[in-house]
């Protein structure tokens, strides 16, 4: 399911780079994602509508479940909980709400954005023009004298590819060498270059204009930035992506916890807040050690969905949606 996701995730970032890199192939892939991104997340309002609507309608009968839930307060036999459950499932049913209705967008979003990462990490497999040009990169690197020694040496501390373990016949020929070529830094790339002699200037020339975004090579990751050697430029993504990402990933768990609070007990309280907390932490470690593309997705995505969810709360609390 996921791989079927992936691939139609995969042909829509491709039409779009495609038609983006016609007009400007210079931060064509930064300009991709991101126009990529506003289009999934306005795919999303549907179940984010429908998540938000459950979740006001579970708020109004809050009050009438607990006083079914003190009726049974004291009785723990099973009889007295399976009459508790059944009066609980006819409470939904006369009220036309089910308790999972806000969780059901949830579960369906969740393999989207898993296969939504898997095509952001590796956006040479799913775009067109740059599988040629990393097929071209390939051919000429294993046209190479010892070119598998040298890539072995130069990519021996490359956290992303354990290159002692990479099969003899994946090296060994174009095809092979291309899957795994996205996961070259730009400083590996140099060295490759500099050791080999046969990587044309224009191809690498063609690659960095494409993978470059206002200065930032977004297959690098901010940890491979910061060994390059410290720059203006790589301290304000080592700084800010990881922060913006952490940031924005918060305010909107924030968001969408204040909708559900009046629905929680004590304990599920503390689960929330201690996600609230977990998320933005995973988010900023990952935006630290993953291609800053995928930190430009985080970032926007999340923006995007506090406006989103700003905007369908106050049309909900306007219409009076779930009275």
């Amino acid at each position: 399911m996921i791989d079927a996701l992936a691939q139609i995730l995969g042909f829509f970032l491709d039409f779009i780079f495609n038609f983006v890199y016609n007009i400007l192939p210079v931060g064509s892939l930064g300009i991709s994602i991101i126009a990529f991104t506003i289009l999934v997340r306005l795919l999303m309002i549907p179940l984010m509508v429908k998540q938000q609507s459950s979740l006001k309608k579970m708020q109004l009968i809050q009050p009438e479940l607990q006083k079914i839930q003190e009726k049974y307060k004291n009785k723990k036999d099973p009889d007295s909980q399976m009459q508790m459950n059944i009066e609980m499932r006819e409470f939904y049913k006369k009220n036309n709400v089910s308790p999972f209705g806000g969780c059901l967008p949830l579960f369906i979003q969740m393999p989207i954005f898993i296969a939504l990462f898997r095509v952001l990490r590796s956006v040479n497999t799913y775009i067109s023009k740059l599988q040629e040009l990393y097929y071209d990169l390939a051919t000429q690197i294993v046209s190479a004298d010892g070119y598998q020694q040298i890539l072995r040496d130069v990519l021996a501390n490359n956290k992303r590819i354990t290159i002692n373990k990479v099969e003899e016949t994946v090296l060994s020929s174009a095809e092979g060498l291309q899957t795994i070529l996205s996961q070259v830094s730009t400083n590996e790339w140099s060295r490759l270059s500099e050791s080999l002699g046969t990587i044309s200037n224009n191809l690498i020339e063609q690659k960095n204009n494409i993978e470059y975004f206002f200065g930032i090579s977004l297959v690098d990751s901010p940890a491979d930035l910061l060994s390059q050697g410290i720059t203006a430029t790589v301290l304000l993504v080592v700084i800010l992506f990881p922060l913006l990402s952490a940031l924005t990933t918060f305010i909107s768990s924030k968001l969408i916890s204040s909708n559900q609070q009046q629905q929680k007990n004590d304990q599920a309280e503390q689960i929330q807040k201690s996600m609230n907390m977990f998320l933005p932490i995973m988010t900023g470690m990952m935006a630290f050690s993953l291609p800053a593309g995928l930190g430009i997705y985080w970032i926007v995505s999340n923006i995007i969905q506090i406006i989103q969810q700003l905007a369908i709360n106050k049309f909900m609390d306007k219409s009076g949606e779930g009275e």
